[in-house]
This record gives C-alpha cells, sequence and structure tokens, in this order.
C-alpha cells in the first residue's frame, strides 16, 4: 500500500471515530448517554454515564465497524481498537449516576421506599382580610360635657383603662352630689336602726318584768336602758293601777269591817278597773309601737343604703371610675353610734360640722371625668376636639382590635358538598408573605341571590399585625383526600428534557426515569406509572443529579473528538 493511501484511510478512520464519539451522547427515548472526558480525547470513562429511561430506542451504540482493517493496523489503529473496548464499558455503565458516600452527603441526598399515600385536593377561592366586629368599640362620652383635655389621637395603641380625654359635665356634678347625699344618710349620724332596736329590745325587757309586778327596787335595775318615751308611759301606768288596786282592796277590807260605805267601796272599785285597763293598754301600745318603730328603722336603713347603691351606679355611669367614688365616701363622716358627727377635718372648730361645699369646692375638677378606653386595641376613628361640647349619644373614638381578623370569602354553590366547617384552609397573602393557615368557623345557611354564593370565613391569629384589614388574599380550602398508590414529595420530581423524572437507586448509582403524575396537593404528588411501589427513589438531592446530567451533557458534546 502507497503512503498516500495509507494516509488517506488512517485520516477517514479518524475522521469516522471522531463522529462516532461526538455521537457517544445518544437519546435512547428519554436517556442520555455521557461518555467522560479527559486529556485522552474523550475516551476515558469514568463509570458515571447517565442514563434516562424511556421507550424510544436509540441505534446500536456499537457502531465501530468501520475501525476494523482487514488489512491490518497501525499504531493508531491499535489504540482505536483499545478505545472500543472502551466505549462498550462505557455503555454497560450508561444507566447509572454513581456517587460516592462522600458525594452524596455533600449534596445532602437523601432516599425513601416508594409507598401510597392520601392527596389533600385543595379549592381556591378569592378573599378579603377584614375586622373582627367583635372586637370593636365605639366609646361614647358617659355624661354630656365640654372637652377640656384630649389624651389620645388616631393611630395610637390603647390599653384598657387608659385615658383617652377628660370632659367637664354639669350631670356629673349633680350626680356627685347626689351620692353624697344619699351616702351621708347612711353613715353620718345614721342612729335610727341602732336605736330603736335598743328600744325594742330594753321595752320588751320592762314589760317581762310588770308581769311580775315588781317593786321599785326592782325597777331600778332597767335605770340607764334606753326606752325612748315607753319607760315613763309604762311606769307611770304601772304605778297608778298599784296605787287603785292597793286602794280597791284597803276599801274592801274597810267595807267588810263596815267602817266605810258601799259608794267608797264602789268608787274604789271603778278607779282601780280604769287604772288595769289603761296599765294593760300601755303594755299593748308599747309593744306594738315599738315593733313597727324598729321595722320602720330598718326598712329606712335598707332604704337608704339601697338609694345610696343607686346613686353610686348612676355617678359611675356619668363617668366617675373607683378612685373618685372612694374619695367622695372619704368625706362623708363615719358612722356614729350616739354621739353627734363632728368635722374630722383638724382646722375645725370643736363640735362644728364639716362644711362638705367648702370641702369639695376647693377641686378645681369637680365636674371632669376621665373617658377610658373599655378595651385594648388601636384608635381606628376620633371625633373629638378640645373645647367642644360632647354628647352622651354619638361616638367620640372608635377603638379596634387587630390581635385577631377575619378572612371573607364566597364559596360557589358547587362546592357546598365539600366546603364544610371545620376544613383546614391556607391563606396566600401574596407578595412573598408567609402563607397562614386556619380553619373554616362559619359558612352562612344563606345563598346571596345576586352571586349564588355562600359567605364564609376564617379567624386567623394577628397579633404581629401584618395582617392588614382591607387586604386581598387566596383561601385554599383541602376539600378532601385521595388515595394514590404511589406518592412522592414533589421535591422528588425534577424536569429533565421536559419530562418528569424520578431519581431511582440501581446498585451503587441513580437512575432517571419518567414518570406520570397525577392529582397533587402542594407538597406531594401521585406517581401513576413510573414508580413501582418498594422501589427506593430520590427524596432530597434531585436537582443535584439533574444539574450533574446537564453538565455532563455538555461535556459530551464538547468531548468526543479523535
Amino acid at each position: 500500500m502507497s503512503k498516500q493511501l495509507k494516509t488517506a484511510l488512517i485520516l477517514g478512520g479518524v475522521l469516522l471515530v471522531a463522529g462516532v464519539a461526538a455521537g457517544v451522547v445518544i437519546l435512547k427515548g428519554e436517556h442520555l448517554f455521557e461518555g467522560g472526558h479527559d486529556e485522552h480525547a474523550g475516551h476515558d470513562h469514568d463509570g458515571s454515564a447517565r442514563h434516562v429511561k424511556g421507550d424510544i430506542h436509540s441505534p446500536d451504540a456499537d457502531g465501530h465497524d468501520d475501525h476494523d482493517d482487514e488489512d491490518g493496523h497501525d499504531d493508531h489503529g491499535d489504540a482505536h481498537d483499545e478505545d472500543d473496548g472502551d466505549d462498550h464499558g462505557d455503555e454497560a455503565d450508561a444507566d447509572h449516576v454513581a456517587l460516592t458516600a462522600e458525594q452524596r452527603r455533600r449534596i445532602g441526598l437523601k432516599t425513601a421506599v416508594a409507598g401510597s399515600g392520601e392527596i389533600a385536593l385543595t379549592r381556591a377561592f378569592p378573599g378579603e382580610v377584614i375586622l373582627d366586629p367583635d372586637r370593636t368599640v365605639h366609646v361614647v362620652p358617659r355624661a354630656a360635657g365640654i372637652v377640656r383635655e384630649v389624651k389620645k389621637t388616631l393611630g395610637d395603641r390603647v390599653k384598657a383603662g387608659d385615658i383617652l380625654a377628660w370632659i367637664e359635665s354639669d350631670e356629673l356634678a349633680e350626680a356627685k352630689l347626689d351620692f353624697y347625699a344619699k351616702q351621708s344618710e347612711v353613715g353620718c349620724c345614721a342612729v335610727n336602726l341602732p336605736r330603736a332596736k335598743e328600744i325594742f329590745e330594753n321595752t320588751h325587757k320592762l314589760l317581762a318584768l310588770l308581769k311580775k309586778e315588781p317593786g321599785q327596787k326592782e325597777l331600778r335595775k332597767l335605770d340607764g336602758l334606753e326606752m325612748g318615751e315607753y319607760r315613763g308611759k309604762l311606769v307611770t301606768a304601772y304605778a297608778e293601777y298599784r296605787a287603785a288596786k292597793r286602794t280597791y282592796e284597803r276599801e274592801r277590807s274597810l267595807r267588810r269591817k263596815a267602817i266605810s260605805s258601799e259608794k267608797e267601796l264602789d268608787e274604789a272599785e271603778a278607779t282601780y278597773k280604769k287604772a288595769q285597763a289603761k296599765f294593760v293598754a300601755a303594755k299593748d301600745i308599747a309593744r306594738f309601737e315599738v315593733l313597727v318603730a324598729y321595722g320602720e328603722a330598718a326598712r329606712a336603713q335598707q332604704v337608704a343604703e339601697f338609694e345610696a347603691v343607686a346613686a353610686e351606679q348612676r355617678l359611675r355611669q356619668k363617668g366617675a371610675d373607683s378612685d373618685l367614688v372612694k374619695r367622695l365616701v372619704a368625706l362623708v363622716p363615719e358612722t356614729a353610734s350616739l354621739k353627734p358627727c363632728l368635722c374630722d377635718d383638724p382646722n375645725c372648730r370643736d363640735g362644728e360640722v364639716p362644711s362638705v361645699a367648702k370641702t369639695l369646692g376647693k377641686d378645681a375638677r369637680f365636674a371632669w371625668y376621665a373617658l377610658r378606653a373599655p378595651s385594648a386595641g388601636i384608635i381606628t376613628e376620633k371625633h373629638l376636639t378640645l373645647g367642644e361640647k360632647a354628647t352622651d349619644e354619638e361616638s367620640v373614638f372608635t377603638i379596634t382590635d387587630t390581635s385577631a381578623v377575619w378572612v371573607r370569602f364566597n364559596v360557589y354553590q358547587k362546592d357546598l358538598t365539600s366546603v364544610k366547617p371545620g376544613l383546614a384552609v391556607r391563606v396566600g397573602l401574596g407578595a412573598g408573605a408567609k402563607a397562614r393557615t386556619g380553619a373554616i368557623s362559619y359558612i352562612s345557611p344563606l345563598i346571596d341571590e345576586a352571586t349564588r354564593t355562600v359567605p364564609a370565613r376564617v379567624v386567623l391569629d394577628n397579633a404581629d399585625g401584618s395582617l392588614r384589614p382591607g387586604s386581598y388574599v387566596t383561601v385554599r380550602v383541602d376539600t378532601q383526600a385521595v388515595k394514590a398508590a404511589v406518592v412522592v414529595p414533589r421535591s422528588a420530581v425534577q424536569v429533565l428534557d421536559e419530562k418528569n423524572v424520578v431519581f431511582v437507586q440501581e446498585g451503587d448509582g441513580f437512575e432517571a426515569v419518567r414518570v406520570k403524575l397525577g392529582a397533587g396537593d402542594r407538597e406531594r404528588v401521585a406517581v401513576t406509572d413510573g414508580l413501582k411501589p418498594g422501589q427506593r427513589y430520590v427524596t432530597s438531592g434531585g436537582f443535584e443529579l439533574k444539574a450533574k446530567i446537564a453538565t455532563s451533557g455538555l461535556g459530551a458534546h464538547a468531548g468526543h473528538g479523535h
């Protein structure tokens, strides 16, 4: 063979080998073969060839017949025959992506065994964040008056009991004076009830003693006991009765001795009976009157206490707080027994009755009251200015507690069979915000005639204030669960050459298997074909495996040039 012919044959073989090398990366259905590259012109295959299984078969990879030279081989041809053998070895390992333990650890590769599971089907509805009307408070002044100070304004966050404004009210001043008067009736010099009780008890002691017709010495034992007018009346009637009785007994004795006349006896008897009747009547009257007086005093005390309580309630309704009530009660002298109520002010002269007008007149804010926040929240409305007259009929502040809000959405009529109270929901806030989870708390029993939808709501915690009323959201409701033979995390599914694949463990490597997907939720998806129960697949690290295939594919196309 001439030197020119041999050169031509060698060049032709090189070109043919280069063409085959360029085609080492072959699509076999959805499977990608890729040889490794090194300085040896692309045939140093390291066993990490990647293969995506599919149903489209590639041509026979053993297509190096053109390299055979029946006439003999030079050094290049011998070297090429050895490369042919390497190509076949690479093709045998092309189904696997082999990784060492360190490589697996570095990419965080995790696997799981394919098995059955449930897929939560969801329905999405547009919704809106609104205020909870039960957490909105309209603050109305307790009593009409002039606004003297304004402490809070729009947007301020307040706690329950915080002072919003100070209002001066004539109604409050009148309520204070009425309360003081009623408290005075109960407290200061309130001796009627204890005195009536003492008279009642002591009078009954005297009545019990008079039944025994005691002498003067025994009667004196009851001296000093409070009986009011009944001591005099009873003792006088008793004395007249005793005197008349003695006169009658003496006249009857004298008559038996014929010393006195019949007329004198009759007169003595008449006087005795008259005194006896008068004494009996005096006892009955005393017994009845002390009982009535005691009962009336008790009822009067109860009425006074009731009126004092009612006056306190009216005072509180006009805006007075507990501190103000205590200060007014402190002005009322303490309950006395039988001693007169004296002034407890050290500046008062002895025996002087305290001047309430002077005491209360010293308070420049006597008619002022604090308008306080009834609950915690944010002031969302304010209708109050300094110096204006506030009435007790209109709201001057609106306080809203935004620590919990409602998400209101409408359920279509066709979805009512699957959307029920208590179902879990995810509320998407948009703009990259983290979704909130909750449950349907209410679905209206009525269908809106215009929209043919049913209002529903979800209550969400909003302690951080990130949910702003008026925002539009998307409510996703988990309507039902569907069972599937094979369910995998969505992170296990990768897209390779525009096809869904799952990496399955095969021996010491991993193989990209095309799969068909079924129903899925936000976290998991059913696999209807391509992955069988019991197969071990990659749950985490599939993206890195796909990246290796992609980068190796680029290298394959750039490498096999002989």
